[in-house]
């Protein structure tokens, strides 16, 4: 079995439920901390509909603080789904342009990440 994730009846996302959960649970308590919005609803306990407009905004400001953070426990707290969220802007045509070679370098690493859809 499998987690789903949609944006606009197409699945973007279907990662094992474990990995589905995970990710859910992370990305909400950061959106928390950070006081934005998840850009995720919940279908059914394993299916959540993405409004890619508030999830772009959301991973674009989880990926300004990772950026600009100097601490590396926090950095590394973000960086767990921020990977699978930029590749997930990119699946819908909604890539992000780094700005400095470490920037690069994430992305190159979230990329490498294997998510299947």
């Amino acid at each position: 079995m499998s987690y789903v994730f949609d944006v606009d009846d197409e699945t973007v996302w279907s990662p094992s439920l474990r990995v589905g959960e995970l990710f859910v649970r992370m990305h909400t308590d950061i959106c928390s901390v950070l006081g934005v919005a998840t850009g995720l609803t919940a279908i059914a306990n394993d299916m959540y509909e993405i409004d890619i407009d508030v999830f772009e905004r959301t991973t674009l400001t989880v990926f300004e603080e990772y950026s600009s953070s100097g601490n590396g426990a926090f950095r590394a707290m973000l960086g767990a789904t921020l990977g699978p969220s930029l590749n997930i802007l990119n699946y819908c045509r909604r890539p992000v342009a780094p700005r400095s070679s470490e920037e690069k370098d994430f992305m190159s690493w979230a990329a490498g990440l294997g998510m299947p859809r």
